[in-house]
């Protein structure tokens, strides 16, 4: 009896043994499976991970840069700008120069469109009359970004970067007060009604007005040297009290400096008899009158620092690094006199 009942213990365990064996390698091989399955998982999910990325680094942006005229070296400079931030990114770009018509540029817009685009950088002729080329390009899925100025309300812009010109003319306005003692001020200001004309006349206007010693005369000289050469010559022959003149551009100045050459009023900085000159821009021809001491100072907006951030938006956006920008990006003023005017940072000293 007592055999029968070891014997019956020893075939339980036996039993028992290889029962616990097969579990085992039931679980391992179970747990093999799984983390080849994971691992497998894991490893496709990268490569469409890293084949995603690869194509973004890989994939060219066709940019256009509609500039309202070339005509002007501050716009020869924000090409320049434009095109070099492009190439540090890989992109391809096209510039086009609307030759200060906005019809022409609205017919740019369409071109772009048709050619497919991705993002159109404008600098904009006239403000509300771009309206309705933005708006198309909008209606296309084309995103826009604004330098230099701004569009009117009834379109979409993803971004904006211009010059703070309200903050430019109050520096300006700053500037000539330090300059010159109570008189008479000459403001030979752009196009009425254009966007920088207005911004820049406000600041300055503004800033003149806080101080009523100073006596403002605006004259409409529409970016045109002719036109300003003609408006110093009627205004300090019938105005004796103008003792300064405010250009809200470099073009201007060269109409100013001939202005006051025709009336023989052109002295130097620290003669008794100088008019006080003071500009917005920043251009090789004012470092240059500032250099021979007919101008006191100019106002300095970067074009390389606005194109190359308009640009680095435009990147952005199109990249997935930054689908929502700021909307109101600024370039700011800063002012140039004969203490500074051959530093290298001034942008008409990087030309050539």
């Amino acid at each position: 009896m007592k055999k029968n009942i070891a014997l019956l213990l020893m075939t339980s365990l036996i039993i028992c043994m290889f029962s616990g064996c097969g579990t085992n390698a039931d679980t391992t091989e179970t747990t093999e499976n799984v983390s080849q399955e994971t691992k497998k998982e894991t490893t496709q999910e990268t490569t469409v991970e890293t084949t995603a990325q690869t194509q973004a680094e890989n994939e060219t942006y066709k940019v256009a840069a509609l500039l309202y005229s070339r005509a002007f070296e501050f716009m020869v400079a924000l090409d320049t700008g434009i095109q070099d931030k492009c190439a540090e990114y890989g992109m391809e770009v096209t510039v086009l120069d609307g030759n200060s018509d906005s019809n022409t540029q609205i017919t740019q817009i369409e071109d772009c469109i048709t050619a497919g685009y991705d993002i159109i950088l404008l600098a904009a002729n006239n403000s509300e009359e771009l309206v309705a080329g933005v708006k198309k390009a909008n209606d296309a899925g084309i995103p826009v970004v604004t330098l230099d100025g701004e569009v009117g309300e009834g379109c979409e812009v993803l971004a904006s970067v211009t010059f703070d010109n309200y903050a430019g003319g109050e520096t300006a306005a700053e500037t000539l007060m330090s300059l010159v003692e109570a008189c008479s001020v000459l403001e030979c200001s752009g196009a009425s009604g254009a966007y920088h004309a207005v911004r820049r006349g406000g600041g300055f206007e503004d800033k003149m007005a806080a101080n009523e010693d100073y006596v403002v005369i605006p004259n409409d000289c529409n970016w045109d040297a002719e036109v300003a050469q003609n408006a110093v010559v009627d205004t300090l022959t019938s105005n004796s009290e103008v003792k300064a003149i405010f250009a809200h551009n470099g073009e201007m100045i060269r109409g100013v400096i001939a202005g006051l050459k025709q009336l023989n009023m052109l002295y130097p900085v620290g003669d008794e008899n100088h008019i006080t000159v003071v500009s917005v821009d920043g251009t090789a021809n004012e470092l240059d009158y500032i250099r021979e001491g007919y101008q006191d100072a100019c106002v300095e907006q970067n074009p390389f620092d606005m194109g190359g951030l308009a640009v680095q938006i435009a990147y952005e956006y199109l990249s997935g690094g930054n689908t929502e920008p700021e909307y109101q990006q600024y370039v700011y003023p800063r002012v140039i006199n004969a203490d500074n005017v051959e530093d290298e940072v001034n942008w008409a000293n990087q030309l050539n």
